[in-house]
């Protein structure tokens, strides 16, 4: 996935059950950098998304990220946080830096009048060696 410049936001895949990886950042396995992977929440017409439970994850947890080539690299939650859209940090973006496992996906209160939730839920791991 890419992003989209024009609404300044990272795109996530059109079929809600799917997640995307962020083709400009760290891919698994790198060693350095952020592996970013965003999902939707849920849908109004198809209901639960890929990352409905991420709000759920909790520090210590397991997360394994398979590949499309289907290696397969575990991490452990170190933080979930759910912050306003608009204060997204930039080290979720980063290519640089101690290698991370950062999950994004939308949270907070629905804002019916544009029809988002407010904020988004980002879940950042660390490799299991």
């Amino acid at each position: 996935m890419g992003i989209d410049l024009a609404q300044g936001a990272l795109d996530v895949p059109k079929d809600i059950l799917r997640a995307g990886w962020w083709r400009d950042g760290a891919a698994p396995g790198d060693g350095t950098g952020s592996v970013l992977i965003a999902g939707h929440v849920d849908s109004a017409r198809r209901g639960a998304g890929a990352f409905f439970r991420l709000k759920n994850a909790r520090a210590g947890m397991r997360v394994v990220v398979t590949t499309a080539g289907g290696a397969s690299r575990a991490y452990r939650v170190t933080t979930v946080r759910a912050m306003p859209k608009a204060s997204l940090p930039l080290g979720v973006y980063a290519a640089t830096g101690r290698e991370r496992l950062t999950l994004v996906t939308c949270g907070g209160p629905f804002d019916r009048a544009i029809g988002h939730y407010k904020d988004n839920i980002v879940v950042t791991a660390v490799p299991v060696r």
